[in-house]
């Protein structure tokens, strides 16, 4: 507040809501590759049996795998979120996801796409526990609730995205779907939104 002229140190509210909204949505798209994780292996069932000539328990195998995947990766996630903070866990989450589609695009074999399947599993196993966590964190109090059903939306359209896109594209072709958290982790790793917020701090200074 400014009482004798001087100018006020304290950001105002509206800038840092809008950080907190951008930085929110960059976390969510953990969520959105968990939604598309999900959905991936029900629009291309027939298209990955008849190309690697897999058999139903094999390609049962590789459906079930992301759940497994997915309870082993929550197991250990609070440890590693304390240890090496929420960013970092999150963009270890985004290795293990790209490594896993990546593996799934070019398999040959049934090994390869369960060890992508897997991989895949862990990651959103991760994102499931930090994501949340992040955006309470981040979140101002008077905001926290609303920016909370970011999770859920993503996840949902994340989802939707893999069932739709799955109808119209190849299966190896929907793996870039997933790629899409790939984007999303560079950012968080060139901490851009610390830099504006910076910015910001020093704006009201003038």
């Amino acid at each position: 507040m400014e009482t004798d002229g001087s100018v006020s140190l304290i950001p105002k509210q509206r800038p840092s809501m809008w950080m907190a909204i951008a930085a929110t949505l960059i976390a969510a798209c953990g969520s959105f590759e968990n939604g598309a994780c999900s959905g991936y292996s029900s629009p291309t069932e027939s298209a990955i049996i008849s190309d690697l000539d897999l058999t139903t328990s094999q390609y049962s195998v590789f459906g079930s795998l992301l759940t497994v995947g997915a309870m082993i990766g929550a197991l250990g996630t609070g440890p590693l979120a304390d240890y090496v903070g929420r960013k970092w866990t999150m963009r270890i989450s985004s290795g293990l996801c790209v490594a896993g589609w990546i593996s799934i695009m070019l398999s040959q074999h049934a090994w390869s796409l369960d060890v992508g399947r897997f991989c895949t599993g862990v990651g959103i196993g991760i994102f499931s526990y930090v994501v949340p966590v992040y955006v309470a964190e981040i979140a101002p109090q008077e905001f926290r609730g609303r920016l909370m059903i970011s999770y859920q939306l993503m996840l949902a359209l994340g989802m939707t995205m893999a069932y739709l896109l799955g109808i119209v594209v190849t299966w190896r072709a929907l793996t870039l779907l997933g790629e899409l958290v790939f984007l999303s982790s560079l950012i968080r790793m060139l901490d851009i939104f610390y830099f504006l917020i910076w910015l910001h701090s020093i704006s009201m200074l003038y």
